[in-house]
């Protein structure tokens, strides 16, 4: 895990346009720093991932593995209801060369009354030790019969993987909604997360959506169920299995989902990208502490004529990039009947 510089100046971003018909070149968001993003390349399905075709579903998880052979050092988790797990020699989806196992590793659906019965996706995966894997899982709740849209109540749990991600350990919810799960199907709970181990403050922090982008944190390094707490009214007084939470107000203004969160060693910055409801492009916005964030401004929209959503910022991991980096989302079609796995360079400026 990276160390994190403290600084005392928070950038903030301005607006920024572009033709979703043409990819974008360059983009202004600061007077202290800029960025450019390259041309779209869609990545195939090279390793016959069977959930492929709905990949990516939230942010991508990428852990190292120092010991392993060097065509192998990148374990990256494909999740979905179930999730697979492949190996490769960057920590980048496009360099990803084998399945192993080519049997899903976590998650399933079943016609049962529980909290994960929808599925649940590895969204954050540390490394703990030499073999021993910590992720963090967005779960879903069906209701059953199962209608044909899926809706889901969502949740946050923590698993622990012994043998480097090729099985886990699941130990349950960790945030919940205040809200029970009402009778009837209604899209709502605490779920598609994305964590980071906030060195500095020897913490985890999860960013997790309840309609909008909201955050809560464990000092437990082990990430245990009752070791989390909910920001609330600018604070962390509430507990995150079934306690009030309050959106992060520098994000309010941009209601979204499905946060991605890294460290940028080279603008000494967190970085955040998300996709918002309405327009559903996506949106980007920075921290100096992690806590408090600017208002986030659009960043890139579908070439398609639909939805751009799930977006993951790859550098030297997940949560760690510096001067160059890669940006993945999902670009839907006009419909929403099919997504392309999309990769852009991003490469960040400063000008101080």
């Amino acid at each position: 895990m990276n160390k994190i510089i403290p600084f005392i100046l928070i950038f903030f971003l301005n607006a920024c346009k572009e033709n979703p018909e043409e990819p974008v070149k360059e983009i202004q968001p600061s007077k202290n720093w800029t960025f450019t993003l390259g041309d779209i390349t869609i990545i195939p399905n090279k390793l016959d991932v069977p959930i492929y075709p709905w990949f990516p579903d939230g942010h991508i998880a990428i852990v190292n593995d120092p010991n392993a052979d060097a065509g192998y050092r990148y374990i990256m988790f494909w999740s979905e209801f179930k999730n697979y797990r492949s190996v490769g020699p960057t920590p980048f989806p496009e360099d990803q060369l084998l399945l192993d196992p080519k049997t899903p590793v976590f998650g399933e659906r079943g016609d049962w009354q529980g909290y994960n019965n929808g599925g649940s996706w590895l969204n954050s995966v540390f490394r703990q030790s030499e073999t021993q894997l910590i992720g963090f899982y967005h779960a879903e709740d069906h209701w059953y019969p199962r209608n044909k849209d899926y809706i889901a109540w969502k949740s946050t749990g923590v698993a622990t993987s012994n043998d480097n991600g090729r099985s886990w350990t699941d130990h349950g919810q960790v945030i919940t909604s205040s809200t029970p799960k009402p009778a009837s199907p209604k899209w709502g709970g605490s779920g598609d997360c994305c964590v980071i181990w906030h060195e500095n403050d020897n913490r985890w922090i999860c960013y997790y959506q309840n309609q909008n982008i909201r955050m809560a944190i464990s000092d437990d390094p082990d990430a245990n169920p009752g070791s989390w707490f909910k920001f609330y009214n600018g604070g962390f007084p509430e507990m995150a299995l079934g306690g009030k939470s309050t959106p992060l107000a520098g994000l309010s203004d941009v209601p979204g989902s499905n946060p991605s969160v890294h460290f940028n060693t080279f603008l000494k910055l967190w970085i955040m990208v998300y996709h918002g409801w309405s327009p559903a492009c996506l949106y980007i916005a920075s921290s100096v502490d992690g806590y408090n964030w600017s208002k986030p401004q659009q960043l890139v929209c579908g070439s398609q004529g639909g939805r751009a959503w799930y977006p993951t910022i790859i550098g030297e991991s997940d949560v760690s990039a510096g001067e160059k980096a890669r940006l993945y989302y999902a670009d839907f079609s006009a419909d929403g009947g099919s997504r392309d796995f999309i990769v852009r360079e991003i490469r960040f400026v400063r000008n101080d």
